[in-house]
This record gives structure tokens, sequence and C-alpha cells, in this order.
């Protein structure tokens, strides 16, 4: 039976990464373990072992691996393993899956990862339908039907990537959740699979290696399927995940409530993205997503606009990292 490690980052949201794991004990794939990497500081870890510990009862100390701080291990009552590390400090979303794929690798035991966000419901047959789809197309990464909760919509098949304004679309978005699209002509589309439900093989990890924490958020999920190589990318339509879009890290649908943090970001990253993977394109991009910053001008949303405009000079100057302003 294929061992699927699931990997989850929580950024102090211990309800929502204890209602995640609960769901995944509900699966009907059963040879899976669960790993989360804490990303919001020490103090932010003994709430999320309590909250984990109401699904899996006491969770016990043991040793840390790389760039741990804290390590509690339980099992699910259906005897799957569930590891939780405390990363003692905001890695980024990407150092988070990083500090898990560190721990899964040392472990050895796992034929897939399935990266996950805490603020997900799977469905019970998600994960193996995901491995059914995997396995039987030989896709390096496959996506899930992401659903938007409460509106019951979909957030999207998986993404077209525009290069010319440096942006995705989402196929799909606004469909009904029982839609049935032509699966193939979407795998034709795809340019990248939603990071929320991402399931990659062994092969494909390690050929492809870790993910990239120059972004710290947003866009390292698209990076890493950009370097995907000759792999294949797949769309597993059973696979259904319900969604609540953003509620860790305030990346709101409305761009006068989006957190500053999600606005600069997201800025800053589209132009590293764009140097490294259409460099031609760099000085089209550097003007395109300029201009469109007047997005929130017409949002009336001042505030974001100013900081959408230093994230664009932070991309420009080369900023990577954890941005300090942040901090």
């Amino acid at each position: 039976m294929t061992h699927v490690a699931v990997v989850i980052v929580g950024f102090r949201n211990a309800g929502e990464v204890r209602d995640c794991i609960a769901q995944l004990g509900q699966s009907t794939h059963i040879d899976f373990s669960v790993h989360v990497c804490e990303n919001g500081g020490s103090a932010a870890f003994p709430p999320l072992v309590e909250a984990v510990a109401e699904v899996t009862g006491e969770l016990a100390r043991t040793p840390n691996g790389e760039r741990m701080v804290d390590h509690r291990s339980g099992r699910l009552p259906g005897g799957q393993p569930v590891e939780l590390y405390d990363a003692g400090a905001n890695l980024g979303y990407a150092g988070g899956i990083n500090v898990c794929f560190a721990a899964i690798a040392a472990e050895g035991r796992y034929d897939a990862v399935w990266i996950l966000n805490p603020d997900t419901e799977p469905h019970a047959d998600a994960m193996d339908a995901l491995r059914r789809h995997q396995e039987a197309g030989g896709y390096g990464i496959v996506g899930s039907r992401l659903v938007r909760t409460p509106s019951g919509t979909i957030q999207l098949y998986g993404a077209r990537w525009r290069a010319v304004i440096a942006r995705g679309f989402n196929i799909g978005l606004g469909q009904a959740a029982d839609h049935q699209p032509d699966v193939a002509a979407i795998e034709r589309d795809l340019d990248y699979v939603a990071g929320a439900s991402m399931y990659a093989p062994r092969r494909y990890v390690e050929e492809v290696g870790p993910f990239d924490e120059r972004y710290f958020l947003y866009y390292e999920e698209t990076d890493w399927c950009f370097r995907r190589g000759g792999h294949a990318l797949g769309y597993a339509h059973d696979s259904i995940v319900l969604h609540a879009h953003g509620s860790t890290i305030g990346s709101s649908v409305s761009r006068k409530h989006r957190s500053p943090l999600a606005v600069y970001l997201d800025e800053r990253n589209k132009l590293l993205f764009t140097r490294r993977f259409r460099p031609s394109l760099y000085p089209v991009v550097a003007a395109t997503t300029l201009v469109l910053t007047a997005q929130y001008l017409k949002a009336r949303a001042w505030r974001n606009w100013q900081v959408a405009l230093a994230g664009w000079w932070a991309g420009i100057r080369g900023e990577t990292g954890r941005p300090q302003r942040f901090s």
C-alpha cells in the first residue's frame, strides 16, 4: 500500500489544524502519517499540542530533527502517526514545508507527500482519489477539486500562468461544486497546481528538491510546479477538498481587507518569480505589475496600495526571504 506523508504548515491556528487532522482520520486510504510544522513561534506550540491531543490523545516528547526546537508524537484512533514540529520562529510557508520534508526523508518510510492547507476539510476519499489518479497517469503533481466555503462553489481545479501580467488564472472559478468538467482539457491547460492540496510521489520530491524559501510566502508552490522538468501535472476531480481560503494569512479576496503582509509579498514575489522563469519578459512585467497596483486605488484600499507599491519596489530591488518591515 502507498504510504502518504501529509504535510501541514500552521501559523497560530491550532483549532484549524486539529479539525483538519480529525478529518484526515476519516480517510478511506489508511496508510498515511501526518506532519505539522508550527510556524507561529514557540508560544504557539503548546496550544497546538493541546488542541491536537483532543484527536490523538496525549502526545509524547520526541527527539528533535533538523530545524526544530520541539517535537511531539501521537497517533490517530486508526493508528496513523501524527508528528508535530515546533520551528521556533516563522520560517515562511516554504520553510515549514521543508522542515516536514526533512523529517519525512530522515524517517525514510513514504511513497508520496500530500501538502494540505490547515484551513481545509478533505472528503474521506480525497487522499485515495489523488493516489489513484497519480498512479494511473504517472503524474508529477496532482491537485484536488477545491471548493470554497461557505459559498460551495469551485475555487479552482488548477491554474494557468499569465506571464505578461504575472498573475494566475483559476480554472473553474465559480463553477458549481458538482459540475462535471473535461478533466483532460483541464490537464492540458495546467501550468500549476494550487498549494492548498498538492499530491506528489516520492520521486518528484527527490528529483525536484525542496521548496524555494526565498519567497517566504506566495508563489513557492507555483515555483515547485515550474521546476517539474518532464513531469506532468494532473487533476483528480474525485478528490474533493473544502477550503476556507486565506483564513491563516489574511489573503482575502477583497483588496481592502487583505493583510499588509499578503499584499506586500504578492507584489514582491511576482517579480522574483518572473526573474527566475520568464527573464525575457521581466521589463514588461515590471511595468504591468506597477500599473496594476492601481487596482487597490480603484477599491479605495489606500493603505494596501501603499503596501503594494512597497512590495513592488522590494521586488525591483531583489529582496528575498522574510521582509524586515514585518519582522
